[in-house]
């Protein structure tokens, strides 16, 4: 049985097409989904469809999905989120907002065990070392797959809390995402498969569409990274061209930064924008658009 396991699509529907026809080459048999669908690239609409029509597919929650319940406001903050939800119909919506949180199989034997966010199941582990935030300082020149995965295998190797968790976890597999960090590790008992990001991959590694293949034979598991690469400059200007870059630029503009890079932005930006609206006496929270769209001036 071959899995294609998809996380954190972010509205960009042209990876997500990208992944799911690279999947379909590599014989997947059935697709899980991992969570954050909509907020980020231009295409949520898209990308819900798409999903909606799936065959042979798990399709799980994220935490951005909960997003598209804020009532809209006038802050600049959340423009993009915003932004995102006029494009969806209600139908799209609920159907979005239906999907489970998390959900466990057997296949041939094994409990796999699919959630967005590996805390319910790691406690903290993964990102006390491979947050985003943290993914980025480490790599500030960017990394290889082969020496990030070394050095997962090694920090949680060496922790003591999550040594001590593997005592008390169920055997099984793992799956999750969130992170946008794409990794994997084998324990005597356990398999964790982070799939990283489709949409934004955000681990300092090469640029391209995201996603793992899992596959399971004679109660086996072997594990396949893979990242299909495509021209991100072109699609930059394709994002550049649709309203969500006129309504929501700032935000935009850090999401480019990060396809370019493959690592965080957006969460430096808020920083930058907390201390920047302290230095002009501005506590309004969510931040104004006038403060939201000033600070960039002070960080791009």
């Amino acid at each position: 049985m071959k899995f294609a396991i998809i996380a954190d699509v972010h509205g960009n529907y042209p990876a997500l097409k990208l992944a799911v026809e690279d999947a379909k080459t590599q014989g997947a048999d059935e697709f899980l989904f991992m969570g954050d669908y909509c907020i980020t690239a231009p295409w949520p609409s898209e990308v819900t469809d798409m999903l909606k029509g799936m065959k042979n597919a798990r399709i799980i929650s994220g935490n951005g999905e909960k997003y598209l319940k804020l009532p809209i406001g006038d802050d600049g903050q959340f423009g993009v989120t915003y932004w995102a939800g006029k494009q969806l119909s209600e139908a799209q919506k609920e159907w979005l907002l239906a999907l489970p949180d998390e959900e466990e199989f057997l296949c041939e034997g094994l409990n796999i065990h699919m959630i967005h966010d590996s805390a319910k199941f790691l406690q903290g582990a993964e990102c006390r070392y491979f947050s985003t935030e943290k993914t980025a300082l480490r790599y500030p020149n960017g990394t290889t797959r082969e020496q990030l995965l070394r050095d997962v295998r090694k920090d949680l190797g060496e922790d003591a809390g999550f040594q001590s968790l593997l005592k008390t976890l169920p055997e099984g597999i793992y799956i999750f995402a969130h992170t946008h960090v794409q990794w994997y590790m084998q324990t005597e008992n356990h398999l964790f498969i982070n799939a990283g990001s489709c949409g934004q991959p955000l681990d300092c590694m090469e640029k391209g569409a995201a996603y793992t293949m899992l596959t399971i034979e004679d109660g086996k598991a072997l594990v396949e990274e893979r990242r299909v690469p495509y021209d991100t400059e072109a699609l930059i200007a394709q994002v550049k061209k649709t309203s969500q870059y006129e309504e929501a630029r700032v935000w935009t503009e850090t999401i480019i930064k990060g396809w370019r890079t493959c690592s965080e932005q957006s969460m430096g930006y808020i920083r930058h924008v907390e201390a920047y609206a302290r230095k002009i006496g501005d506590e309004r929270r969510p931040f104004t658009k006038e403060t939201w769209d000033g600070a960039y001036e002070s960080w791009k």
